[in-house]
């Protein structure tokens, strides 16, 4: 993920535990030497079932180039929080997972393809078929071959149908990018409970590494006996 600056009290790393981790600086003294490190590994996962609790979210569509921070200063009057946006929405691999701004989505096609293969065919989808009383033969939008076709009976009469529609590899690669605009926002009024939350799962619990809630001690291989 890209998160905000730690400057924030609100910002991503700054909600992570700590470790107690063997100092592996060259001007440590001894082995016995620990450093404290945020523990970059810990995660939170909201469960999908979360999302079907209507009332907590509401439905956006980001706009062209917006990112993250920007859509949690919109929400939330602090672009710090940018990591909630992506965590209720389970992004950890932004890149990937976020929609792409107009120049960095012209930057990925030109890296992918040529202007020729852009324009070709990448796949054909079904057309919506019914028949004359509005009984459903065929429902839009599925992947097919290029000779698809569908008969059937409609009012006694044997039809055949064809009609596809297809979609470019530049359709294709825009569509894939316009589908990831759309995300789950957590309502404002839930946000202080998501926060406190967040922090109860980001606490350590006891163990032989466990030092406080937000510290833990790893082993050091320097002092482990072969």
């Amino acid at each position: 993920m890209t998160y905000s600056s730690t400057g924030s009290p609100n910002s991503y790393f700054r909600q992570l535990p700590n470790l107690d981790y063997p100092s592996l600086a060259n001007e440590r003294t001894s082995a016995y030497d620990y450093q404290v490190v945020k523990n970059i590994f810990k995660r939170a996962v909201i469960r999908d079932d979360i999302f079907k609790e209507v009332t907590a979210f509401t439905k956006y569509d980001v706009i062209g180039d917006e990112r993250a921070d920007q859509v949690a200063n919109r929400f939330y009057g602090d672009p710090a929080l940018d990591w909630v946006v992506l965590t209720t929405n389970n992004i950890i691999h932004v890149r990937d997972e976020w929609p792409m701004g107009n120049q960095d989505f012209l930057t990925y096609l030109n890296e992918k393809y040529t202007a020729e293969e852009l324009s070709n065919i990448h796949h054909y989808e079904t057309k919506l078929i019914r028949t004359a009383n509005g009984k459903l033969i065929q429902p839009a939008g599925l992947t097919v071959p290029e000779n698809h076709s569908i008969t059937f009976l409609d009012n006694g009469v044997l039809r055949t149908e064809s009609s596809l529609t297809s979609f470019t590899f530049l359709e294709h690669e825009t569509n894939l990018n316009d589908a990831k605009r759309s995300i789950n926002i957590l309502r404002q009024e839930y946000l202080n409970l998501f926060l406190e939350n967040f922090e109860e799962i980001m606490e350590y619990k006891p163990s032989n590494q466990f030092v406080s809630v937000n510290l833990k001690k790893t082993e050091n291989p320097r002092l482990i006996s072969p």
